[in-house]
């Protein structure tokens, strides 16, 4: 992202220095549009130097209109963290205070899919039909969203991923610097490697050209959140996926909390000791909570191979789409 991003004013440069500075600290600062937004409510100020008074700061911190408490506790993360810096290179400015910052309760609760739900995702999907402007939109999409659903990844790792990331002959997907900057591997179930074989074989001619494993028809780079997010809503409407209460449809995350519910569903059916599958799970899914997980998996002896009987033991009884030879052409 170039410093052309932000909109001109007395601030622009500094949030540019803000941002580069968070990331020399390995920080995945990438919060370019909230910092915009900033940048111009402090530009409409009219400001002459760039100083940040304590009545400057409260205003910006109310509440607005329509707006969640989720998203102001956001905003004045970010105002708090920027002051801190201007301050630290020697520009006056008032911090927030940590004591003031406004209290809500997070009641939200993802949304798990039933096993019927997922089947019709995945029929919605494999009824795509051909679109001349993008000719492999109707492979694209329903590999992406079983291995989103299938290996419960964020929404942001299957983007991310390259084709040097999936390993289809061992069955493993390689996750680069995701959340908090950590790595980890992520085996896939058999059905769902036998899947993306094909799928790498239908799409070749595109595949070729991009580095990425989901590449864009159109720029044959990553492929957009916005976009994505889009087109699997759709998906979910011809799936007759119900609203939600508060109107919306489930959100793109939900998938990786059904992964985790369903997965946790079959190995307490396998009869593992759910002592030792919670911290299994949570290290396949990349969560860092369970420190007792690195027992499993940095120990020099676990390899690929075991890493992948591992998943076959965990995913198992997890029923993912049959592919048949003719359901990829």
């Amino acid at each position: 992202m170039t410093k052309n991003f932000f909109t001109e004013g007395v601030f622009s440069e500094l949030f540019v220095k803000f941002i580069a500075y968070k990331q020399s600290l390995g920080f995945k600062y990438n919060y370019y549009y909230s910092l915009n937004d900033l940048n111009e409510k402090l530009n409409k100020l009219n400001l002459t130097a760039p100083t940040l008074t304590k009545e400057i700061v409260v205003a910006l911190c109310e509440l607005r209109d329509g707006e969640a408490r989720t998203s102001q506790a956001k905003r004045i993360c970010f105002l708090r963290h920027f002051a801190e810096f201007l301050n630290n290179i020697g520009i006056e400015a008032y911090v927030y205070p940590t004591h003031y910052k406004p209290i809500y309760y997070d009641n939200f609760k993802p949304y798990i899919f039933s096993s019927d739900e997922i089947r019709r995702i995945f029929k919605s999907l494999d009824e795509l039909s051909k679109n001349n402007r993008t000719p492999f939109y109707h492979l694209i999409w329903p590999a992406f969203v079983r291995v989103l659903y299938g290996c419960g990844l964020r929404l942001s790792e299957c983007l991310n991923l390259k084709q040097e990331h999936v390993n289809l002959i061992d069955g493993i997907l390689y996750v680069e610097k995701s959340k908090k900057g950590t790595s980890r591997y992520v085996p896939l179930s058999a059905s769902l490697q036998k899947y993306l074989i094909k799928y790498v074989e239908a799409v070749h001619e595109l595949y070729s050209a991009s580095d990425y494993f989901f590449p864009s028809s159109y720029t044959l780079g990553k492929l957009s959140p916005s976009g994505a997010t889009n087109i699997i809503k759709q998906v979910y409407k011809s799936a007759g996926i119900k609203l939600l209460p508060n109107g919306r449809l489930p959100r793109i995350h939900d998938l990786r909390h059904t992964f985790c519910c369903h997965t946790f569903e079959a190995m307490k059916k396998k009869g593992y000791d759910l002592y030792y599958s919670v911290p299994i799970l949570s290290v396949y899914i990349g969560h860092q909570e369970i420190r007792d997980t690195e027992r499993y998996l940095h120990l020099p002896e676990f390899h690929h191979d075991q890493l992948v009987l591992a998943s076959d033991a965990v995913l198992g009884d997890i029923e993912f789409m049959e592919v048949n030879d003719d359901e990829i052409t």
